[in-house]
């Protein structure tokens, strides 16, 4: 497996303009800078690095896809995605473009994972959807162990949130270093944030963990909420899906004042720009 590891760890910023609008110490983690564009590659790196054969299947919304089949190029292993055949063209047309074997199916994402597991397990594939591989946590732990290293104990940690996986691997890389509070930024019928839209916990368990020994919270953002803060990051520079402006957007709810607070920026806008585009408006 080639190593990416060179790349990390990625930035860390305070965002002193919103820390003074929100009465609070905001700093970004900055997961959109990844090689194919969100957090996910740190996923799918520790998935290949501990693939036992040369195929794999993963069902997806966009991202997840994206990176696997991304980071298996020369690696001689196959990627079987399963994505609903709803998903948006330009989604579908990044996925397309580093070769997987492509399953669409007639349903949701919650249908693209079962059918999925049924497919790996006639075939006697691993698979490298949430809930069924840890590896994936693992690989997110080092987004915790970053933050540590970065900027020391915090607070509170607001991470987009639909399957549990991100959340759970963050809290398991800083636990045993530092006591954060983790917040799952939660979009439950969202039309706009297609990452965290329909909140699946398909890592259910491990959510609930970090999340009760952590004391931590689960808030929902809407679309407009969201909308507003992408809005609001462009002023710093940051071009981020709307699911990763959630994490932004409870800060808010939460009620807070004069707290260390970072927020998990999951995925690049740039790559899905005609729906980000399309979502700003949301807000106008």
């Amino acid at each position: 497996m080639r190593d990416f590891e060179s790349i990390y760890p990625t930035p860390l910023i305070k965002l002193n303009r919103l820390s003074k609008i929100l009465n609070n110490e905001i700093y970004a983690k900055l997961e959109m800078l990844n090689p194919t564009g969100s957090h996910k590659d740190r996923e799918s790196l520790q998935v290949l690095k501990s693939l036992k054969g040369n195929e794999v299947v993963i069902a997806s919304t966009g991202n997840a896809a994206i990176s696997l089949s991304a980071l298996a190029m020369g690696e001689s292993v196959r990627v079987h995605v399963f994505i609903s055949k709803f998903i948006k063209k330009e989604r579908l047309d990044l996925i397309k473009a580093f070769n997987p074997i492509i399953h669409a199916v007639d349903g949701n994402y919650a249908d693209a994972v079962k059918i999925s597991e049924e497919f790996a397990a006639t075939n006697k594939i691993e698979t490298a959807n949430p809930g069924k591989n840890y590896n994936k946590i693992i690989g997110d732990s080092k987004v915790g162990e970053e933050i540590y290293e970065q900027i020391g104990d915090v607070d509170y940690i607001i991470v987009p949130t639909n399957n549990g996986t991100l959340l759970s691997g963050i809290w398991l890389g800083i636990k045993n270093k530092a006591k954060p509070h983790m917040v799952a930024a939660v979009a439950p019928k969202s039309k706009a944030m297609d990452s965290i839209s329909g909140y699946h916990r398909f890592d259910q368990e491990e959510l609930e963990k970090a999340i009760k020994e952590s004391e931590g919270v689960i808030v929902e953002a809407d679309d407009y909420e969201a909308s507003k803060y992408a809005l609001e990051l462009t002023k710093d520079g940051i071009f981020c899906e709307l699911a990763s402006s959630a994490s932004l957007a409870v800060v808010p709810k939460l009620g807070l004042k004069n707290k260390k607070i970072v927020v998990i920026i999951t995925g690049n806008a740039l790559k899905f720009i005609k729906s980000y585009s399309k979502n700003l408006k949301i807000n106008k």
